[in-house]
């Protein structure tokens, strides 16, 4: 566990930075990075590129272990159907609820007969090219989850009421969002960057909008529906559902806490891992959170735990009570979780000198391996220029070494395996190898080569074609769908059905014994 030292690249800290040897902190601040960099609102949330570029910056300058940025998630699936935006002049656009798409059945047919194109309607193009998580890197989709794209496509009182009063036609609805809208909207982002992998927003499915009951009954089966359809092409998706926000601090409640968690995870495909999101954390028992994983702890699996500074803490603080949140919650689950800490939601106006704190905290208290007593650890605030100011350091001015683009699995394996590069006993032990591997992903357009030489490991993509895969020479080759990789890698096939689908062509393996090198190799992660 992360006592040991092991960085993680769990669900928290996929897009990091690399390994500082430290817990990472990301950021979610749109809002502020448009005001920081003075950015048009229309421009920001119209050109991906230039908002990538834009929170890259501000991320280098708060020392973030990812770029922050980001943009209006819960929107372009809207637009992209024909609904009203509403664009400020320095505000992230809105749906503008008082004339939602949805009122009737009536609305609903004349949707289902809609010609929707995801490559070239409303922001879909500018998507494409690259925003947030694909320029990372990281080559991700990105959408709305279910159950907040029929917030915006009804209203959340008419969508509650239809739920309520009317369930055939709210299941109608939520059976076109996920087959007739984000599945095509998934597949092509998939068809577009190569991303196999997804991450829907779902700010309106929490408690207390709706009870985890209510969620286990209308959010979590959309979300599985979701996850097996697009599984067929490839892309594994994951829906953030279920955040506990209860405001009444009077009325936290360990089992509906519980509940949601029920829900997060099931909205994972079942992967452990829990998000302390927009609530007021801070103020949370984290014993509940304890108490929780604890089943999991005992069964030796481990649990991705993503705890959030609350919005409101990190604008108004003080100081003090941000940096002793972060120690509170490296005490309570760095030990014995894989634990990432995230800025939820930063307000426009938030001081530079909380965002420094929570950073400094977090590379202090999350050196690993994590101190046993962190009492005895002093955090220094750094005393920092404003970002007027930074931008005219050589260090503001400073491009960003341009990372080499690595499309599809390529780029999910590296974010994985990267940081092997890191480490004494993979360059000691492979100093003098030389070996490669090819990960075939048959109904891709990339596949990853994986190359070991000299004690360096390295990941790229390769076109799956028959003209560039012909002449190729590796030591070791897997070939198989998308969806049947992630079965194989994830422990999901017996062996029983491993041999069946190597017997039936489905799932190619050649080279073995270097293949288990290859695990090998991956067992020093």
């Amino acid at each position: 566990m992360a006592q040991t030292g092991e960085v993680k690249k769990d669900l928290g800290s996929l897009i990091s930075r690399g390994d500082k040897g430290t817990l990472t902190i990301g950021a979610q601040c749109i809002d502020h990075v448009m005001y920081l960099t003075k950015s048009p609102a229309k421009r920001f949330y119209s050109d991906f590129p230039f908002n990538y570029e834009m929170g890259e910056i501000v991320g280098r300058y708060y020392n973030l272990d990812s770029p922050a940025g980001g943009f209006d998630i819960y929107d372009l699936e809207v637009e992209a159907l024909g609904g009203k935006l509403i664009y400020g002049e320095n505000s992230m656009p809105t749906i503008d609820f008082r004339d939602p798409l949805i009122k009737n059945p009536e609305d609903l047919k004349k949707l289902k007969m809609k010609k929707v194109d995801f490559h070239t309607d409303g922001r879909y193009p500018s998507l494409m090219k690259g925003g947030g998580l694909a320029q990372a890197g990281m080559s991700m989709v990105s959408f709305c989850s279910p159950f907040s794209l029929a917030v915006g496509l009804m209203g959340f009182p008419a969508l509650i009421k239809a739920m309520r009063k009317k369930p055939d036609f709210a299941h109608e609805v939520f059976k076109f969002i996920v087959d007739d809208v984000l599945t095509p909207s998934v597949k092509a982002q998939n068809e577009a960057t190569g991303a196999l992998m997804g991450i829907g927003a779902d700010a309106w499915a929490c408690v207390p909008n709706i009870s985890p009951d209510e969620m286990k009954e209308w959010v979590v089966p959309y979300n599985q529906r979701l996850e097996k359809n697009i599984k067929k092409f490839g892309v594994m998706v994951m829906n953030v559902s279920g955040d506990y926000c209860e405001e009444r601090i009077e009325k936290f409640d360990p089992k509906i806490l519980h509940g949601s968690f029920d829900v997060e995870i099931a909205s994972m495909g079942g992967t452990p891992a829990i998000f302390l999101g927009m609530g007021r954390w801070h103020e949370y028992p984290l014993e509940a959170v304890r108490d929780y994983t604890e089943k999991f702890r005992k069964e030796g699996i481990p649990v991705t735990v993503t705890a959030g500074i609350n919005a409101r803490l990190l604008r108004d603080g003080p100081i003090d009570k941000i940096v002793d949140t972060v120690k509170r919650y490296i005490d309570a689950f760095a030990r014995d979780h894989n634990l990432s800490i995230f800025l939820m939601n930063v307000p426009y106006d938030t001081p530079s000198d909380h965002i420094h704190a929570a950073v400094a905290a977090t590379h202090t208290y999350g050196k690993l391996p994590i101190a046993d007593n962190l009492n005895d650890i002093k955090v220094e605030i750094p005393k920092r220029e404003s970002f007027e100011e930074w931008l005219k350091t050589e260090e503001g001015k400073k491009k960003p070494p341009k990372e080499e683009e690595r499309c599809g699995l390529a780029s999910l394996l590296w974010s994985q395996m990267g940081a092997i590069n890191n480490r004494s006993k993979f360059k000691e032990q492979y100093a003098n190898a030389k070996m490669s591997f090819l990960y075939n992903l048959t109904d891709q357009k990339y596949g990853a080569l994986i190359t070991v030489e000299n004690g360096k490991l390295d990941v790229k993509h390769i076109r799956n074609d028959k003209e560039t895969l012909k002449d190729l020479k590796v030591d070791g080759l897997l070939a198989c769908s998308a969806s049947l990789f992630f079965d194989f890698t994830g422990g999901k096939l017996s062996k029983g059905a491993m041999l069946l689908k190597m017997l039936t062509g489905k799932l190619k393996v050649k080279g073995t014994k270097k293949m288990k090198e290859l695990a090998n190799i991956m067992a020093l992660l």
